[in-house]
């Protein structure tokens, strides 16, 4: 029987089967102003460990790499022509970086999909892992891995949201300081949305149970 933790996640994902073309989409700000779709897609685990105060589980990206290096990210990378879905994708890749063996997640479902200024759509894939999972990140891909209280990691009050104008756009850069480690961008932006939709299926559920 599913836990409750497993339970409140299922609320908050979008189910595997009804793919990914209803998901909701959102586009960070893009510096050419070009709106049209970004040509390389990408897929990325949000781990959450399935302990009494769950975890979010997420990696310092190294220094060595030439993409976004040193920041904060999930688990994840480029869609590759041998991975048969997204889910696929994200698995590999957890595999890669953190040491995490498929037997030991479960894929739940989907958050919506952003499109990020680096020219990828990213698509986050929720994953409930073992609370005896213990990591063994590669090196030349990851320096450092740490874990963030679900509540925490996903309430918006937490946040510092600070809004700037670039090239004559506001918007809104929100982050989170958490043991020295700054969590902003596009994770920021995927656990925003993560706790906006655990948010509206408890308020959801609420209703329901009143209207019986």
């Amino acid at each position: 029987m599913p836990s409750e933790l497993c339970n409140l996640l299922l609320s908050a994902v979008s189910p595997f089967d009804e793919g990914v073309s209803a998901l909701k989409l959102k586009v960070l700000h893009n510096t050419a102003g070009n709106q049209s779709r970004p040509n390389r897609t990408a897929a990325v685990l949000v781990p959450v460990l399935d302990k009494p105060e769950p975890e979010i589980l997420l990696t310092v990206r190294s220094e060595l790499l030439l993409q976004h290096p040193g920041q904060v990210s999930f688990p994840g990378g480029s869609v590759d022509r041998s991975d048969r879905s997204a889910v696929s994708t994200a698995l590999r890749e957890a595999e890669e970086e953190i040491g995490l063996d498929f037997s030991q997640v479960s894929p739940l479902g989907f958050l919506d999909r952003v499109d990020t200024i680096s020219d990828f759509r990213v698509l986050p894939v929720v994953g409930l892992v073992r609370a005896s999972f213990v990591w063994k990140p590669d090196l030349r891909e990851v320096s450092d891995v740490f874990t963030v209280p679900l509540k925490l990691a996903t309430d918006h009050r937490a946040y510092t949201h600070r809004r700037v104008n670039h090239d004559g756009k506001n918007i809104v850069i929100s982050s989170l300081n958490w043991q020295g480690h700054k969590i902003w961008g596009i994770t920021a932006a995927i656990l925003l949305n993560f706790g906006s939709r655990m948010e509206n299926s408890m308020t959801e559920a609420a209703m329901i149970s009143q209207k019986r």
